[in-house]
């Protein structure tokens, strides 16, 4: 399987000559919403439901919708912000695509089926598919999510604290170090995370060296991570510069990576730490770090959180991400004085723990008005991820039906083979997530006036309807057979039709088939043309008996029809525009 290509959004959107003028215009024209942060009352039906679990999931399915059908706003938000179950360290599952021959000649340490890989030493890295491994693993455990916001925390954090690819055992590290301190005060993130293996190595804070520091993460933790670059966020290049002093010593202890079973450990280097006093700016209040000798200097580093997190403009920005992520990427004066101040309140109240005022945000009114339902558009993971989830799959080779090797179907290779290559599969459409496009992040959540329009283009929009429209009439490719053919994991559409109120009826179908896909309501016109494509000019009693015989004696005939028929309605809803919004 290929390495994923990252999609070049911004210079796509850029190429299609899109005239911002008015895409501005139009986001300005959007009525002002007053509401603040006080709990919505309202309406608490399907449309609010899912307006909710739209922003708090790694992908919407009907299943989460259910898991909060007899709740109130309350309890469901109660449920939302319950951790998630601890994720299994990820083992060798791939071990059909790689022997321990090849393993060795490449030069990398070979773990046993079944063992668990994320520890082992890394002299020249991994294998390619020990890659591929850790990434489906990640995916598996987003799309396999409770009905919990705990993942999306982690996507918010991920983008917010972008850090690009690196080795396994970085990786893992990373992203259960993101995981384990989403409920955390933000502040022992970003300690956490200035310390972590692979952003010392991603921002270059393990070459930095005392008589020349490197500034790349003292700029970014300022400017991207805490305070932002607004207006208000006037530090200077004299604070980057002494941020950068102050960090140098920080690494990450390499045999920890290459030679030795286990984590990859920290090391603070006093004898490569800058001891002198640090002076910042008054955007800091003047603040001076004093120097510290021997391992003492690591108490510098908290001491420099404490002063970031001082400053007004740290839980300020950090309520502008999380209400530009969760809500919406637009923020007015309005918005800013009844949303964000106060969220920006909350956080400052409770140890800059971002659950809190992100709790207040979602059960607010401000949150439910419903000028913010399906007003987004759907980010590539939000989009395919919420598609594998409503479906159950059956395995197929075309060529030769028998020819399906038990790895594609058990334990414990299957979910390698079923999630692998969702990777390249995102990458393709716009969003390779273990590979962010910088240390920005992704533009469609912080590049202003464009945003979350970054996601669509000519290209994405119909690669988009491609994978949908392949995934329901041949689906999805894992791997060839021992003798012949390809095997693919194709929707179970029979047992799809079972989970719906009256399956029997195919006007029932078509609408319940929308509203598991899509959060917009579609015009009748629209369902016409649906259901005339999905029928291919038989009549819906046709479609009843066919279905009613197939419960009595089902056979390929019937099966064969049923898949055709709902193979259509996918196709025509991958062909409208609503199905990208959330």
């Amino acid at each position: 399987m290929k390495n994923p290509i990252s999609v070049d959004l911004v210079s796509q959107f850029y190429k299609e000559n899109v005239d911002l003028s008015k895409i501005e215009q139009s986001r300005a024209s959007r009525t002002v919403v007053n509401l603040g942060l006080e709990p919505y009352t309202g309406t608490w039906g399907v449309a609010q439901k899912k307006h909710l679990l739209n922003r708090v999931l790694t992908g919407y399915s009907n299943r989460h919708l259910m898991d909060i059908s007899s709740l109130n706003l309350s309890d469901s938000l109660d449920l939302i912000f319950k951790k998630d179950k601890i994720p299994s360290v990820p083992i060798n599952d791939y071990d059909y695509e790689i022997s321990k021959e090849e393993t060795e000649k490449q030069g990398h340490y070979y773990i046993e089926p079944g063992k668990e890989y994320i520890f082992a030493p890394e002299p020249n890295g991994s294998p390619w598919p020990r890659h591929q491994s850790h990434d489906a693993w990640l995916f598996k455990n987003m799309i396999e999510q409770n009905t919990s916001i705990h993942w999306r925390m982690v996507f918010f954090l991920h983008n917010l604290l972008a850090c690009g690819k690196g080795s396994v055992k970085m990786m893992y590290q990373h992203y259960k170090m993101l995981f384990d301190s989403s409920f955390e005060s933000y502040k022992s993130i970003i300690y956490k995370v200035t310390i972590d293996p692979m952003m010392l190595d991603y921002l270059n804070l393990q070459q930095s060296q005392k008589f020349n520091p490197d500034e790349n993460y003292a700029r970014e933790i300022q400017e991207l991570f805490t305070v932002g670059k607004g207006v208000n966020s006037k530090f200077t290049e004299e604070d980057v510069s002494e941020m950068a002093r102050l960090l140098v010593g920080w690494q990450y202890f390499v045999p920890s990576k290459n030679e030795k079973f286990g984590p990859i450990t920290n090391i603070f280097n006093a004898w490569n730490h800058d001891t002198g006093d640090k002076h910042f700016s008054a955007f800091y209040g003047n603040r001076v770090i004093k120097g510290r000798q021997g391992s003492d200097g690591m108490k510098e580093l908290d001491d420099a959180i404490d002063m970031i997190f001082d400053t007004e403009e740290c839980a300020l920005y950090l309520s502008r991400r999380l209400y530009q992520f969760f809500c919406y990427p637009l923020i007015n004066d309005t918005i800013e004085k009844n949303i964000i101040s106060p969220m920006a309140d909350l956080l400052r109240k409770n140890n800059f723990e971002l659950m809190v005022p992100l709790k207040a945000l979602l059960g607010s009114a401000h949150f439910f008005d419903n000028s913010f339902y399906n007003a987004m558009i759907k980010s590539p993971l939000e989009f395919g991820f919420g598609i594998i989830k409503e479906f159950e799959f059956n395995y197929i080779n075309y060529e030769l039906k028998s020819d399906i090797p038990l790895r594609y179907t058990s334990s414990p290779t299957k979910d390698f083979y079923k999630y692998r290559s969702l990777q390249w599969d995102l990458s393709n459409i716009g969003l390779n997530f273990t590979d962010p496009p910088s240390v920005s992040g992704w533009s469609a959540y912080y590049q202003a006036p464009v945003y979350d329009l970054f996601w669509i283009n000519s290209d994405t929009v119909a690669k988009r309807a491609n994978w949908g429209n392949g995934l329901g009439r041949w689906g999805k490719w894992i791997g060839n057979g021992d003798t012949k053919g390809g095997v693919h994991m194709q929707i179970d559409f029979s047992k799809f039709l079972t989970t719906l109120k009256n399956p029997s009826n195919i006007d029932d179908v078509i609408s319940e088939t929308i509203d598991r896909l899509m959060s917009v309501p579609i015009s009748s016109a629209a369902r016409l043309r649906i259901r005339s494509k999905v029928l291919e000019g038989v009549s819906s009693t046709y479609y009843t008996q066919m279905y009613q015989n197939h419960l009595i004696s089902p056979t390929d005939e019937t099966r064969s029809t049923i898949s055709n028929r709902m193979t259509n309605l996918l196709g025509s809803l991958f062909q409208m525009g609503e199905i990208h919004l959330f």
